[in-house]
C-alpha cells in the first residue's frame, strides 16, 4: 500500500481516538476540576482542534489547499451541494424511522420526532448549531474527501469512491446507520469529484447533519407540519428517486475519467439552478398546503 495512504489511515485513526477517548476523558477532567463548559461549546472547540491538526498535517506534507480541492467554486455547484443535502435529509428521515421500526416494531411519528429533537435541542442556540454544523462538515470533508479520496484516486476512481465511503461509514459506526452513511459517503465523493471542490460537499454535509435541528428553532406551527411532510410516503419516494437519479448521473459522468474537470460539465451548467428552484418551490407549496 502507498506510504501516503498508510499515513492518511494513521491520521484518521488518530482523530478517531481523539474523538472517542481523549476528548471525552478531557471533558471529564474539566468537570472534576469544576471548570464548567457546555457540551456544544466543548464539541465546537474539539472540532476546531481537529481542523487545526489537519492544517498542521497539510503543512508538514507540503500539501496545498487547492490540491485537496478546498477552493472556490461556481455558485451553481454550491446549489448542487445544497440540493443534495436537502434530498439526503429526506432519506435521513426515512432511515431514522426504519431503524426505529426495526427496534420497536412501530413507525416513528412526526410528533415523536419533534418531542425527541426538542429535548436534544434544549439550551442549544441557532448560532451554535450553525457553528458546530459547519465545523463538523469542514473537518470531515477535508479529511475524507480532501485528503483520503485524493490519495485513493491515484489508484483508480471507482475503488477510490467505494473505499473512501467505506472508511467514512466505519468512522461513524458509533452514530449508527452504517449503510446510510456509506451511501452518503459515495454521493459526497461524487459531488466532490464532479465539481472539483469540497465546498459543495461541505454544504451538503452540513445540511444532512443539521437541517432537522435548525427547523426546530422555527415556531411549532411550522415545525410540526414540516415533519409531517417529511415522513409522508410521497416525500420519501420523491426524495429517493431524485437522490438516485442525480447520484447515478454523477457516477456516469465521472466513472471513466480519473481526473474529472468541472469545466467539462454541460447538464448542470445549464439546468442545476432551475432544477433547484423548481424543487424548492414544489416542496414549499407542499408544506404550505400542510399548514392549512
Amino acid at each position: 500500500m502507498n506510504t501516503n495512504i498508510k499515513q492518511t489511515h494513521g491520521l484518521i485513526l488518530f482523530i478517531t481516538i481523539l474523538i472517542m477517548i481523549i476528548f471525552p476523558f478531557s471533558q471529564l477532567i474539566l468537570q472534576e476540576l469544576s471548570l464548567q463548559i457546555s457540551k456544544p461549546s466543548f464539541f465546537f472547540i474539539s472540532k476546531l482542534i481537529i481542523i487545526y491538526l489537519l492544517f498542521v498535517y497539510l503543512k508538514k506534507k507540503n500539501i496545498t489547499l487547492s490540491s485537496i480541492r478546498l477552493k472556490k467554486v461556481h455558485i451553481k455547484y454550491i446549489l448542487l451541494g445544497i440540493l443534495m443535502g436537502i434530498i439526503a435529509h429526506m432519506l435521513t428521515m426515512f432511515f431514522v424511522r426504519t431503524q426505529y421500526y426495526l427496534l420497536t416494531g412501530e413507525w416513528l411519528a412526526a410528533e415523536k420526532i419533534v418531542d425527541t429533537l426538542m429535548e436534544s435541542n434544549e439550551n442549544i442556540s441557532f448560532f451554535s448549531i450553525i457553528m458546530i454544523g459547519f465545523s463538523v462538515a469542514i473537518s470531515e470533508e477535508m479529511l475524507f474527501r480532501g485528503i483520503l479520496l485524493k490519495q485513493y484516486q491515484k489508484m483508480n476512481i471507482k475503488p477510490a469512491i467505494i473505499l473512501s465511503a467505506l472508511i467514512f461509514s466505519l468512522y461513524h459506526m458509533t452514530v449508527g446507520n452504517l449503510v446510510f452513511t456509506f451511501v452518503i459517503g459515495i454521493s459526497l465523493s461524487l459531488v466532490t469529484i464532479y465539481t472539483g471542490s469540497i465546498v459543495p460537499a461541505i454544504f451538503y454535509h452540513f445540511l444532512v447533519n443539521e437541517i432537522m435541528r435548525i427547523i426546530m428553532h422555527f415556531p411549532e406551527k411550522v415545525t410540526e407540519p414540516y415533519f409531517k411532510v417529511m415522513v409522508s410516503p410521497i416525500t420519501t419516494i420523491t426524495g429517493l428517486i431524485l437522490f438516485l437519479s442525480i447520484t447515478t448521473y454523477l457516477f456516469i459522468k465521472i466513472r471513466k475519467n480519473n481526473s474529472f474537470q468541472s469545466e467539462k460539465v454541460k447538464f448542470f451548467d445549464r439546468y442545476i439552478t432551475l432544477f433547484f428552484l423548481m424543487y424548492v418551490i414544489l416542496l414549499t407549496l407542499y408544506i404550505i398546503k400542510a399548514l392549512k
